[in-house]
């Protein structure tokens, strides 16, 4: 009778996992090295691009027409001989107090933005403007025109959400270009503004005609500002890098590992300090250019009736203002370009040095031409500088702080533009020589800050590229 032949115990692979650690590594070696969806992912990118272009057509819309009101060059003439209102009383009683308006807005708005959706901001900036077209038509006494002012600067503080809801929208490698469409397409609402209302007061038409025209287009942008997505935060989805998934293990770190998380921290806490100072310089320099642009606006007109010529080409000063802006943003746009840390503070340096040249040019301006000439240039000099500085301020935020980072900024500006005003309002009389001897002072400030601040930045202290750890943004 045959024997069965013993059974053979096959021998213990050398390589089983024998603990759970031994698990923990083998799944998470698995992981690291799973198979990825690649033409999903695809899917998903080109879905993510066709979102992001249509929610940044439907902001340059809204942009494009919440600025094409034609009357805004002719507000002064239109206060003056069609409202009854003196030039000294607009400089002193009626235009300041936009600016305390604006303050008030820019205090409670980065607490507001946290509160509401940026769809609300934005009908909250359309809403103000078209109280603000409807008592310039209908309102007669100082009162509601002080009240006008500060409806209208309840929209221009609400602007600075309009930025925001486009860095919320794109990939941060993309801020220089989107900041310049969105620019391009809201100067390019105010350049066809000034343009119509170059055309019809040349062929006589009534400036409550143009009043009108420019209700109807704040009532355009109120439209498109209702199909705005009403919860934009929504539409973006965060996604970090893909980290490969880890189990518990009862063993404590290596002596390696933690000298290797102590090195991450110290660098985290450098690249943060570098950023930091950075980011003040371009808080300094977006304050400063804003705040004395805002005066320039407020206070042309001013200047163009102090030279008591018949100001009919005041339309198509504001056109090519805001076409040498809209322009430059333009090749702004197109551009591909990185930002070289050396090349940005010079930059910024000449600008300012430009600004500095152009705002003292007006103040010593002889001729209404020669007047014209220097807002025009002021405003392609400023409008490269801010689109610029918007950027690369943009880039030194989170997710989250983008509403709350240009609030405060704007808040600042604000706030100087506030003390100019108070300090310069009752000098309407010397409204060339005091009221852009003001800005002049502003500008030389800030290059001598530039000189101060750039001695001690160093270039590699100036962020370059968008850091590893930045998350980026995408729209589902």
């Amino acid at each position: 009778m045959p024997v069965a032949p013993p059974s053979v115990v096959p021998p213990k692979p050398a390589h089983t996992m024998s603990s759970s650690q031994s698990m923990a590594e083998y799944y998470q070696k698995s992981a690291q090295y799973a198979p990825v969806e690649v033409s999903q992912d695809r899917d998903d990118d080109t879905s993510h691009r066709s979102a992001a272009t249509s929610m940044l057509f439907r902001l340059c819309l809204y942009g494009f027409f919440i600025e094409l009101k034609p009357s805004e060059a002719y507000l002064n003439t239109f206060l003056t001989s069609e409202k009854g209102f003196s030039n000294q009383v607009t400089n002193d009683d009626i235009y300041p107090w936009f600016t305390y308006g604006q303050m008030l807005m820019l205090v409670a708005m980065p607490l507001f933005v946290e509160r509401f959706q940026y769809r609300t901001v934005l009908l909250i900036e359309s809403v103000g403007f078209l109280f603000t077209r409807l008592l310039l038509l209908w309102a007669t006494s100082l009162f509601w025109m002080q009240a006008m002012q500060v409806t209208y600067a309840v929209g221009t503080a609400s602007k600075v959400v309009y930025l925001c809801m486009i860095y919320r929208e794109v990939k941060q490698e993309e801020y220089h270009r989107a900041t310049a469409v969105v620019w391009a397409a809201s100067l390019g609402g105010q350049f066809a503004a000034g343009v119509l209302g170059q055309i019809l007061v040349s062929f006589h038409a009534s400036l409550w005609l143009l009043n009108y025209i420019s209700l109807a287009n704040v009532c355009v942008a109120f439209v498109v500002a209702l199909y705005v997505p009403e919860h934009a935060d929504l539409l973006l989805s965060t996604t970090s890098a893909a980290t490969p998934a880890t189990f518990s293990s009862h063993h404590p770190p290596s002596s390696n590992q933690a000298i290797q998380a102590r090195r991450l921290k110290r660098a985290r806490l450098a690249e943060r300090a570098r950023t930091w100072r950075w980011t003040n310089v371009l808080a300094v320099s977006w304050i400063a250019f804003k705040c004395c642009e805002s005066l320039v606006v407020n206070y042309i007109q001013n200047q163009w009736t102090s030279f008591h010529v018949q100001d009919t080409s005041n339309g198509l000063a504001t056109a090519l203002y805001t076409a040498s802006g809209a322009i430059v943003s333009w090749l702004l746009a197109c551009s591909d370009r990185r930002s070289n840390p050396k090349g940005l503070q010079w930059f910024l340096f000449c600008g300012g040095i430009v600004l500095l040249l152009l705002s003292f040019s007006q103040t010593v301006a002889p001729t209404l031409t020669s007047s014209y000439v220097s807002y025009v240039l002021y405003g392609c000099a400023y409008y490269a500088l801010i689109t610029t500085v918007s950027a690369e301020l943009a880039k030194q935020c989170t997710t989250n702080e983008y509403a709350k980072q240009f609030a405060l900024v704007a808040l600042g500006a604000a706030v100087l533009e506030t003390v100019v005003t108070f300090l310069l309002q009752g000098t309407s009389t010397h409204t060339t020589t005091w009221w852009f001897g003001g800005i002049t002072m502003v500008h030389c400030l800030l290059v001598v800050f530039y000189v101060l601040a750039f001695g001690r930045v160093r270039h590699d202290d100036v962020p370059t590229l968008p850091v590893e750890s930045t998350l980026p943004l995408h729209i589902v």
